[in-house]
């Protein structure tokens, strides 16, 4: 059984809400909005708070969210607004984390805004706010000299207890090991089946490493969808996906997304199910249409779903 969760972004609201309700009631397992200070997406907290409130079931975080500078997200109050998030969809957030990437541009982009991006105290940084935060949501006092917390405490609870999921976005080394400490979640991004599962292995080996078992945390893969359904539309699909992201036909990405019809994407997905996937989180290239979102509710999500019979 493999969980399937869709991203959304962009700015217009009224299209986000109608995505995030026709997800909810499709039977998507989880729904996620971008976070940050880019042009595609509005505070995504604030968004946050309306996707609790127009979704039902489903549940609900960040894509990922950052803890590498109090400016970016002050650990208490973002454990503050996850408790705020999780009474409004009724416990159904998820704090997801990334480390943040390290291409230059991207630093810059964030010291554009006077906002520190530290090459090295990322991780730590990140460790250090994922104690802080479970210990405020257990109703702890904090103190964290390097988070600068002193004697912190927030109330009220969250409705989770201990607290909400935490996720965390890794695929070095160093990173994958703190999600082995530290996550109940591990995501990783536009890896093919191959791929996923040495990465699968690598994060297993961390798990002992760190001493816990294999099954309690659960393993994620970030990847683009382009369905069609008769073979026409298709290929129509896989166009429109070479042509966003600039693919040559023969580009390595294409095996790293479900492209194609109803009967190739569900290959695809079940080999990540194979690959050790739990998760798959999936963007549409026809968003915020929900064109492919219905056709993929339709025809690959119940195969995805469906328990497997006990023999």
């Amino acid at each position: 059984m493999i969980a399937v969760g869709v991203q959304t972004w962009g700015t217009d609201v009224a299209a986000l809400r109608r995505y995030w309700a026709a997800a909810d009631a499709l039977g998507y397992a989880r729904v996620t909005y971008g976070d940050g200070l880019w042009d595609f997406t509005h505070d995504g907290w604030t968004l946050l708070a309306a996707l609790a409130l127009q979704t039902r079931r489903c549940r609900i975080g960040p894509a990922v969210t950052y803890a590498f500078a109090a400016a970016a997200h002050h650990p208490s109050w973002l454990a503050k607004r996850a408790v705020a998030i999780d009474h409004l969809s009724g416990g159904r957030l998820d704090l997801r984390f990334a480390v943040g990437a390290e291409a230059r541009d991207v630093a810059a982009s964030w010291a554009r805004h006077g906002i520190a991006y530290p090459a090295r105290e990322r991780l730590a940084r990140l460790e250090a706010t994922i104690d802080a935060l479970r210990r405020l949501w257990a109703g702890e006092p904090v103190t964290s000299p390097s988070l600068g917390l002193r004697d912190a405490r927030i109330e009220p609870a969250p409705i989770q207890r201990p607290g909400p999921p935490v996720w965390v976005a890794a695929v070095r080394p160093r990173a994958m090991a703190l999600a082995a400490r530290r996550a109940d979640g591990w995501e990783t991004s536009f890896l093919p089946p191959a791929a996923f599962a040495d990465a699968v292995a690598r994060f297993d080996a961390a798990l002992v490493a760190a001493g816990r078992t294999g099954d309690v945390v659960r393993r994620s893969v970030e990847i683009d969808a382009a369905l069609g359904d008769a073979p026409h539309e298709a290929a129509r699909a896989a166009e429109r996906f070479r042509a966003q992201r600039g693919l040559a036909r023969d580009h390595p990405l294409l095996d790293a997304a479900l492209v194609g019809d109803a009967e190739a994407v569900v290959a695809r997905a079940l080999a990540y199910g194979e690959a050790g996937a739990t998760d798959l989180m999936v963007g549409f290239v026809d968003f915020p249409d929900t064109t492919m979102l219905e056709r993929f509710a339709k025809r690959v999500l119940p195969v995805l779903t469906a328990r497997p019979r006990i023999r």
